[in-house]
């Protein structure tokens, strides 16, 4: 997957950077990896019949509010996708969810909700494995999510 996510940024001539290390399973973990920029986390969520799909990306030091986030997006309830589901919409498992494993959502059913604070950075996601860092800038990010024709969003989490 991850070459085929270059494929990509490069055929967009979106600029980016890609990082090796050893392999972070946590957000705690990567705090070891030296890389510099925004440092992100993204939750993989549903809703309570699983009819609608969330990626959320904040900074991975922030806490995630999901009571606010159910009422912003007007839920009655969201929960964290188990793994099947995961594999099923996105072909990755924990711990490797990311906006690039969307090239893998062939439903364009998954909208992303990035964090308000991270307009303008640059930021880095593991592109499909988790011994690799990717470093580009958020609009290169929408320009991807663009191209794969996924909704996003900016609000306040």
């Amino acid at each position: 997957m991850k070459q085929k996510i270059f494929n990509l940024l490069d055929k967009l001539q979106l600029n980016y950077k890609n990082y090796e290390h050893k392999p972070v399973f946590t957000c705690n973990e990567a705090k070891w990896v030296e890389i510099p920029w925004k440092r992100v986390k993204s939750l993989f969520l549903r809703n309570k019949k699983a009819t609608k799909y969330y990626m959320v990306v904040l900074e991975d030091d922030k806490r995630f509010d999901s009571n606010h986030f159910r009422h912003t997006i007007w839920e009655n309830k969201i929960s964290f996708a188990n793994e099947e589901r995961m594999i099923n919409k996105i072909w990755v498992k924990p711990w490797h969810v990311s906006p690039f494993a969307l090239i893998n959502n062939t439903e364009k059913d998954v909208e992303v909700i990035f964090d308000t604070n991270l307009k303008n950075c640059l930021i880095w996601f593991h592109p499909g494995q988790n011994d690799n860092t990717t470093v580009l800038e958020i609009s290169w990010v929408e320009k991807f999510l663009e191209e794969l024709w996924i909704k996003f969003k900016y609000l306040e989490l």
